[in-house]
């Protein structure tokens, strides 16, 4: 009985998030822009060597997409451009449904502030329409690990 009303409230988190992403979008999108304001869904998990940026990214070219970590590990930024092919845009006569967006896009990642990444190992992937980035965690992190220091006479 609890796994059902737990899958219950899943999907009610699932479907506010994505009601306020839409608002959001729409609330910000600029009168003069000729394009919809889109980003791409994103999941985050953490393994026990890696933290784990699985983007949904059908249609997009790697070389459209920039990844950059900030200075302090706290953010990841994705920007890209999902580009429509004009030849087939041109032909259309009517649209009875949009829910694929074009244009440019950026989604910020706020990551998690107890994870010590080795921002030497970075690695990103792109394969069946997901972008897979992958940060190893650092092993022996002396920045976060307490230190006692003896005081001497």
């Amino acid at each position: 009985m609890y796994r059902v009303q737990d899958d219950v409230f899943d999907e009610l988190g699932r479907e506010m998030r994505k009601l306020s992403d839409e608002a959001l979008l729409q609330m910000f999108r600029l009168p003069g822009m000729t394009q919809e304001a889109w980003a791409p869904r994103v999941d985050v998990y953490e393994t026990d060597n890696e933290l784990v940026i699985k983007v949904c990214a059908a249609g997009l070219k790697p070389h459209d997409i920039d990844i950059s970590l900030s200075g302090d590990n706290k953010h990841l930024a994705i920007r890209g451009r999902r580009g429509e092919d004009y030849a087939q845009k041109s032909v259309r006569r009517r649209y009875y449904q949009l829910e694929i967006y074009y244009g440019p896009f950026e989604r910020i990642v706020h990551l998690p502030a107890d994870v010590p990444i080795d921002r030497d190992q970075l690695r990103a992937t792109y394969k069946d329409g997901f972008l897979l980035i992958v940060m190893p965690k650092l092993k022996d992190d002396q920045s976060t690990i307490v230190k006692n220091i003896p005081i001497t006479e």
